[in-house]
Protein backbone atom coordinates (compact mmCIF):
# COMPACT_ATOMS: atom_id res chain seq x y z
CA UNK A 1 0.00 0.00 0.00
CA UNK A 2 2.35 2.74 0.98
CA UNK A 3 4.71 1.46 -1.83
CA UNK A 4 1.67 2.12 -4.20
CA UNK A 5 1.25 6.05 -2.97
CA UNK A 6 4.55 6.76 -3.22
CA UNK A 7 4.89 5.54 -6.82
CA UNK A 8 1.41 7.36 -7.30
CA UNK A 9 2.54 11.02 -5.58
CA UNK A 10 6.01 10.56 -7.73
CA UNK A 11 3.84 10.68 -10.85
CA UNK A 12 1.71 13.74 -10.21
CA UNK A 13 4.88 15.60 -9.23
CA UNK A 14 5.91 14.76 -12.28
CA UNK A 15 2.92 15.72 -13.53
CA UNK A 16 3.15 18.86 -12.34
CA UNK A 17 6.36 19.96 -13.47
CA UNK A 18 5.67 18.44 -16.91
CA UNK A 19 2.02 20.27 -17.81
CA UNK A 20 1.95 24.23 -17.14
CA UNK A 21 -0.10 25.70 -14.68
CA UNK A 22 -2.05 28.66 -14.65
CA UNK A 23 -1.04 30.15 -11.25
CA UNK A 24 2.65 29.97 -12.68
CA UNK A 25 2.33 32.47 -15.50
CA UNK A 26 4.50 35.32 -15.85
CA UNK A 27 2.90 39.07 -14.72
CA UNK A 28 3.10 39.97 -18.18
CA UNK A 29 1.22 36.51 -19.41
CA UNK A 30 -1.15 37.05 -17.39
CA UNK A 31 -1.92 40.63 -17.99
CA UNK A 32 -1.71 40.16 -21.78
CA UNK A 33 -3.96 36.93 -21.89
CA UNK A 34 -7.19 36.79 -23.81
CA UNK A 35 -6.12 40.21 -25.98
CA UNK A 36 -4.17 41.35 -28.90
CA UNK A 37 -1.58 42.87 -29.71
CA UNK A 38 -1.00 45.14 -32.55
CA UNK A 39 2.42 46.18 -34.03
CA UNK A 40 3.48 48.66 -36.42
CA UNK A 41 6.31 47.35 -38.33
CA UNK A 42 7.82 50.80 -40.00
CA UNK A 43 10.20 49.56 -42.21
CA UNK A 44 9.39 47.62 -45.67
CA UNK A 45 8.60 43.84 -45.61
CA UNK A 46 11.74 42.77 -47.42
CA UNK A 47 14.45 44.13 -45.33
CA UNK A 48 16.23 44.06 -42.61
CA UNK A 49 13.64 45.44 -40.43
CA UNK A 50 11.29 42.52 -41.50
CA UNK A 51 13.79 39.87 -41.12
CA UNK A 52 14.22 41.09 -37.26
CA UNK A 53 10.29 41.56 -36.34
CA UNK A 54 10.01 37.93 -38.67
CA UNK A 55 12.31 36.22 -36.15
CA UNK A 56 11.45 38.23 -32.78
CA UNK A 57 7.52 38.07 -33.19
CA UNK A 58 7.95 33.46 -33.61
CA UNK A 59 10.26 34.16 -30.05
CA UNK A 60 7.35 36.40 -28.68
CA UNK A 61 4.49 34.57 -29.28
CA UNK A 62 6.09 31.60 -27.67
CA UNK A 63 6.09 33.83 -24.62
CA UNK A 64 2.51 35.28 -24.83
CA UNK A 65 1.12 32.01 -26.06
CA UNK A 66 -2.42 33.48 -25.20
CA UNK A 67 -2.14 36.57 -26.81
CA UNK A 68 -2.86 37.25 -30.52
CA UNK A 69 -0.35 39.65 -32.37
CA UNK A 70 -0.83 41.45 -34.97
CA UNK A 71 1.67 43.09 -36.86
CA UNK A 72 1.26 45.40 -40.49
CA UNK A 73 3.98 46.83 -42.30
CA UNK A 74 4.27 51.02 -43.06
CA UNK A 75 7.70 52.19 -44.07
CA UNK A 76 5.95 55.32 -45.53
CA UNK A 77 8.33 58.37 -44.72
CA UNK A 78 10.25 55.52 -42.58
CA UNK A 79 8.00 54.96 -39.88
CA UNK A 80 6.88 58.42 -39.38
CA UNK A 81 2.97 57.97 -40.78
CA UNK A 82 2.72 54.53 -38.98
CA UNK A 83 4.05 56.19 -35.75
CA UNK A 84 0.94 58.75 -36.17
CA UNK A 85 -1.63 56.16 -36.20
CA UNK A 86 -0.27 54.55 -33.37
CA UNK A 87 -0.74 58.28 -31.45
CA UNK A 88 -4.10 58.73 -32.58
CA UNK A 89 -5.29 55.39 -31.05
CA UNK A 90 -7.53 56.24 -27.56
CA UNK A 91 -6.93 55.04 -24.49
CA UNK A 92 -6.84 51.46 -23.43
CA UNK A 93 -5.18 50.46 -26.53
CA UNK A 94 -2.65 47.61 -26.31
CA UNK A 95 -0.22 48.24 -29.58
CA UNK A 96 3.22 48.75 -30.33
CA UNK A 97 5.66 50.63 -33.03
CA UNK A 98 8.76 49.14 -33.86
CA UNK A 99 11.07 51.62 -35.49
CA UNK A 100 14.53 53.30 -35.82
CA UNK A 101 14.30 56.12 -33.26
CA UNK A 102 16.07 58.32 -35.28
CA UNK A 103 14.11 58.27 -38.53
CA UNK A 104 10.79 59.33 -36.70
CA UNK A 105 12.69 61.75 -34.37
CA UNK A 106 14.15 63.81 -37.32
CA UNK A 107 10.58 63.61 -39.06
CA UNK A 108 9.37 65.39 -35.89
CA UNK A 109 12.34 67.65 -35.74
CA UNK A 110 11.38 68.82 -39.59
CA UNK A 111 7.73 68.61 -39.30
CA UNK A 112 7.06 66.67 -41.99
CA UNK A 113 3.71 66.24 -43.54
CA UNK A 114 3.20 63.26 -42.53
CA UNK A 115 4.06 63.87 -38.89
CA UNK A 116 1.06 63.77 -35.98
CA UNK A 117 3.03 63.04 -32.81
CA UNK A 118 5.30 64.07 -30.08
CA UNK A 119 8.26 61.12 -29.05
CA UNK A 120 8.44 63.08 -25.90
CA UNK A 121 5.40 61.23 -25.24
CA UNK A 122 6.79 58.17 -26.40
CA UNK A 123 6.45 55.22 -24.22
CA UNK A 124 9.52 53.02 -24.87
CA UNK A 125 9.61 49.48 -24.41
CA UNK A 126 13.20 48.38 -25.27
CA UNK A 127 15.72 48.83 -27.78
CA UNK A 128 17.09 45.82 -29.90
CA UNK A 129 20.45 46.65 -31.30
CA UNK A 130 23.05 48.19 -30.13
CA UNK A 131 25.86 48.64 -32.85
CA UNK A 132 29.34 49.85 -33.91
CA UNK A 133 29.64 52.98 -36.21
CA UNK A 134 32.60 53.45 -38.81
CA UNK A 135 33.60 55.87 -41.51
CA UNK A 136 34.46 52.94 -44.40
CA UNK A 137 36.43 54.52 -47.41
CA UNK A 138 36.94 53.06 -51.05
CA UNK A 139 40.71 51.39 -51.14
CA UNK A 140 43.38 53.85 -51.95
CA UNK A 141 41.72 57.12 -50.26
CA UNK A 142 43.60 59.48 -48.46
CA UNK A 143 43.02 58.83 -44.50
CA UNK A 144 44.52 62.07 -43.20
CA UNK A 145 41.99 64.77 -42.21
CA UNK A 146 44.20 68.24 -43.85
CA UNK A 147 44.22 65.63 -47.06
CA UNK A 148 40.77 64.75 -47.37
CA UNK A 149 39.60 68.76 -46.25
CA UNK A 150 42.14 69.60 -49.48
CA UNK A 151 39.85 67.73 -51.77
CA UNK A 152 36.69 70.61 -51.53
CA UNK A 153 33.51 68.98 -52.27
CA UNK A 154 35.07 66.50 -54.71
CA UNK A 155 34.17 63.28 -52.29
CA UNK A 156 31.10 61.73 -53.04
CA UNK A 157 29.01 60.13 -49.84
CA UNK A 158 26.40 57.59 -51.38
CA UNK A 159 23.08 58.08 -48.89
CA UNK A 160 19.56 56.08 -49.43
CA UNK A 161 17.22 59.26 -49.09
CA UNK A 162 18.34 62.91 -47.42
CA UNK A 163 15.86 62.15 -44.69
CA UNK A 164 17.78 59.39 -43.34
CA UNK A 165 19.03 58.72 -40.41
CA UNK A 166 22.80 57.93 -42.22
CA UNK A 167 22.06 60.70 -44.46
CA UNK A 168 21.78 63.83 -41.52
CA UNK A 169 24.51 62.31 -39.60
CA UNK A 170 26.45 62.27 -42.89
CA UNK A 171 25.50 66.05 -43.35
CA UNK A 172 26.88 67.05 -39.81
CA UNK A 173 30.27 64.95 -40.34
CA UNK A 174 30.49 67.41 -42.94
CA UNK A 175 30.03 70.28 -40.59
CA UNK A 176 32.34 69.16 -37.54
CA UNK A 177 35.16 67.32 -39.74
CA UNK A 178 35.46 70.00 -42.42
CA UNK A 179 35.33 67.55 -44.49
CA UNK A 180 33.29 68.17 -47.63
CA UNK A 181 31.21 65.35 -49.02
CA UNK A 182 28.60 65.51 -51.87
CA UNK A 183 25.92 63.41 -50.12
CA UNK A 184 24.43 61.42 -53.33
CA UNK A 185 20.96 60.12 -52.90
CA UNK A 186 19.28 56.59 -54.17
CA UNK A 187 21.64 54.28 -52.67
CA UNK A 188 20.28 51.14 -50.73
CA UNK A 189 22.35 49.55 -47.92
CA UNK A 190 23.94 47.20 -50.40
CA UNK A 191 24.73 49.48 -53.25
CA UNK A 192 26.38 51.82 -50.71
CA UNK A 193 29.18 48.94 -50.19
CA UNK A 194 29.06 48.24 -53.85
CA UNK A 195 29.52 51.89 -54.80
CA UNK A 196 32.25 52.07 -52.66
CA UNK A 197 33.87 48.96 -53.90
CA UNK A 198 33.95 49.75 -57.14
CA UNK A 199 35.67 53.25 -56.42
CA UNK A 200 32.04 55.37 -57.59
CA UNK A 201 32.03 56.95 -54.19
CA UNK A 202 34.76 57.47 -51.67
CA UNK A 203 32.83 56.84 -48.64
CA UNK A 204 29.57 56.40 -46.10
CA UNK A 205 28.87 55.97 -42.20
CA UNK A 206 28.82 51.40 -41.70
CA UNK A 207 28.46 49.27 -39.35
CA UNK A 208 31.31 46.94 -38.22
CA UNK A 209 29.54 43.91 -39.03
CA UNK A 210 30.22 40.56 -40.27
CA UNK A 211 29.66 41.59 -43.67
CA UNK A 212 32.74 43.93 -43.54
CA UNK A 213 34.89 42.24 -41.64
CA UNK A 214 36.68 40.32 -44.49
CA UNK A 215 36.81 43.50 -46.70
CA UNK A 216 38.73 45.27 -44.19
CA UNK A 217 41.09 41.79 -44.22
CA UNK A 218 41.51 41.92 -47.93
CA UNK A 219 42.23 46.00 -47.57
CA UNK A 220 39.04 46.52 -50.48
CA UNK A 221 38.10 48.75 -47.83
CA UNK A 222 39.67 51.05 -44.56
CA UNK A 223 38.13 52.62 -42.14
CA UNK A 224 38.92 56.61 -41.70
CA UNK A 225 37.36 56.81 -38.22
CA UNK A 226 34.78 55.44 -35.72
CA UNK A 227 32.48 56.84 -34.99
CA UNK A 228 30.22 54.97 -31.97
CA UNK A 229 30.77 52.02 -30.24
CA UNK A 230 33.42 49.70 -28.97
CA UNK A 231 32.90 46.36 -31.34
CA UNK A 232 35.60 46.61 -34.38
CA UNK A 233 37.35 44.23 -36.69
CA UNK A 234 41.01 44.58 -35.32
CA UNK A 235 42.27 46.23 -38.66
CA UNK A 236 40.53 48.94 -37.95
CA UNK A 237 42.60 51.80 -36.11
CA UNK A 238 40.83 52.82 -32.60
CA UNK A 239 43.05 55.52 -31.97
CA UNK A 240 41.25 56.93 -34.97
CA UNK A 241 38.45 58.24 -33.46
CA UNK A 242 35.94 60.94 -34.67
CA UNK A 243 37.16 63.42 -32.02
CA UNK A 244 40.65 63.10 -33.96
CA UNK A 245 39.15 64.42 -37.11
CA UNK A 246 37.05 67.34 -35.74
CA UNK A 247 37.95 71.27 -36.28
CA UNK A 248 38.59 73.17 -33.37
CA UNK A 249 35.02 74.59 -32.38
CA UNK A 250 33.15 71.99 -33.08
CA UNK A 251 30.48 72.23 -31.14
CA UNK A 252 30.30 68.97 -28.46
CA UNK A 253 26.63 69.66 -28.32
CA UNK A 254 26.60 68.64 -32.38
CA UNK A 255 29.24 65.11 -31.87
CA UNK A 256 26.90 64.04 -29.07
CA UNK A 257 23.85 64.49 -31.20
CA UNK A 258 26.23 62.40 -33.91
CA UNK A 259 26.90 59.65 -31.67
CA UNK A 260 23.13 59.30 -30.24
CA UNK A 261 21.76 59.14 -34.03
CA UNK A 262 24.13 56.89 -35.61
CA UNK A 263 24.42 54.09 -32.07
CA UNK A 264 20.96 53.82 -31.59
CA UNK A 265 19.31 50.90 -33.67
CA UNK A 266 15.98 50.02 -34.01
CA UNK A 267 13.46 49.90 -30.60
CA UNK A 268 10.19 49.46 -29.49
CA UNK A 269 7.64 51.77 -28.37
CA UNK A 270 4.13 52.20 -26.95
CA UNK A 271 2.09 55.19 -28.11
CA UNK A 272 0.48 57.74 -24.96
CA UNK A 273 -3.00 55.47 -25.25
CA UNK A 274 -1.51 52.75 -23.56
CA UNK A 275 -1.59 52.58 -20.12
CA UNK A 276 1.08 52.15 -17.68
CA UNK A 277 0.55 48.27 -16.79
CA UNK A 278 0.06 47.58 -19.80
CA UNK A 279 3.70 49.53 -20.61
CA UNK A 280 4.81 47.65 -17.68
CA UNK A 281 3.57 44.02 -18.87
CA UNK A 282 5.13 44.45 -22.14
CA UNK A 283 8.48 45.95 -21.21
CA UNK A 284 8.73 42.63 -19.36
CA UNK A 285 8.09 40.02 -21.93
CA UNK A 286 10.39 41.92 -24.47
CA UNK A 287 12.98 41.76 -22.35
CA UNK A 288 12.38 38.25 -21.76
CA UNK A 289 12.40 37.80 -25.44
CA UNK A 290 15.74 39.48 -26.09
CA UNK A 291 17.20 37.45 -23.46
CA UNK A 292 15.70 33.85 -24.27
CA UNK A 293 19.03 31.87 -24.65
CA UNK A 294 17.10 30.36 -27.60
CA UNK A 295 16.14 33.18 -29.40
CA UNK A 296 19.59 34.68 -28.95
CA UNK A 297 21.22 31.64 -30.68
CA UNK A 298 18.78 31.47 -33.64
CA UNK A 299 18.91 35.35 -34.02
CA UNK A 300 23.46 34.29 -33.83
CA UNK A 301 22.73 31.46 -36.62
CA UNK A 302 21.33 33.86 -38.79
CA UNK A 303 23.46 36.86 -38.01
CA UNK A 304 21.07 38.92 -36.96
CA UNK A 305 22.47 41.36 -34.40
CA UNK A 306 20.47 41.43 -30.89
CA UNK A 307 20.60 43.50 -27.95
CA UNK A 308 18.46 44.26 -25.18
CA UNK A 309 18.69 47.66 -24.72
CA UNK A 310 16.80 48.85 -21.44
CA UNK A 311 13.85 50.96 -22.35
CA UNK A 312 15.47 54.18 -20.38
CA UNK A 313 18.63 53.90 -22.58
CA UNK A 314 16.20 54.41 -25.52
CA UNK A 315 14.05 57.29 -23.82
CA UNK A 316 17.35 59.35 -23.47
CA UNK A 317 18.90 58.88 -26.68
CA UNK A 318 15.49 59.63 -28.21
CA UNK A 319 15.21 62.81 -26.19
CA UNK A 320 19.16 63.80 -27.19
CA UNK A 321 18.15 63.75 -30.61
CA UNK A 322 14.99 66.00 -30.14
CA UNK A 323 16.48 68.65 -28.00
CA UNK A 324 14.37 71.21 -26.24
CA UNK A 325 17.09 73.86 -25.24
CA UNK A 326 17.19 76.23 -27.76
CA UNK A 327 21.11 77.41 -27.30
CA UNK A 328 21.75 73.66 -27.99
CA UNK A 329 19.05 73.09 -31.21
CA UNK A 330 20.44 76.26 -32.54
CA UNK A 331 24.11 74.67 -32.80
CA UNK A 332 22.93 71.39 -34.44
CA UNK A 333 20.48 73.57 -36.85
CA UNK A 334 23.76 75.62 -37.80
CA UNK A 335 25.75 72.55 -38.06
CA UNK A 336 23.31 70.89 -40.46
CA UNK A 337 22.62 74.01 -43.10
CA UNK A 338 26.52 74.20 -43.04
CA UNK A 339 26.95 70.87 -43.66
CA UNK A 340 24.48 70.95 -45.98
CA UNK A 341 25.71 73.95 -47.96
CA UNK A 342 29.09 72.31 -48.08
CA UNK A 343 27.76 68.82 -50.14
CA UNK A 344 26.45 71.80 -52.33
CA UNK A 345 29.54 73.82 -53.20
CA UNK A 346 28.41 76.10 -51.38
CA UNK A 347 30.63 76.86 -48.75
CA UNK A 348 33.86 75.00 -47.95
CA UNK A 349 34.00 74.80 -43.99
CA UNK A 350 32.06 76.14 -40.91
CA UNK A 351 32.21 78.76 -38.26
CA UNK A 352 31.74 77.98 -35.00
Amino acid sequence: MNGFSIGRALAVLVLAFLLPAPGWATEAQSRLEGRTLDVLVGFSNTGDGARFWNLFSGALRRHLPKTVIRARFDDTARGAKGTSDLFSLPEGSLAVGFVRPPDVAFAQARKLESVDYDLHQAKWIAGVEEESFVMVARRGLPVEPQALRATGNSLIMPVSDILATHATVGVLLNAVTGIGAKVVVGFGNSARLKSILAGDADFYTAAADQELQPLFESGDVQALYTIVGEQFPPQVDRSRTLESFLVPGAPQAVVDYIKSARGMGRAFFAPPGVNAEDVAALREAFHEVLVDPDFVAEAASMAVPVAAVDWQVVERQTLEILPTDSARLEQIEHAYACGLAMSEGRSDRCDF
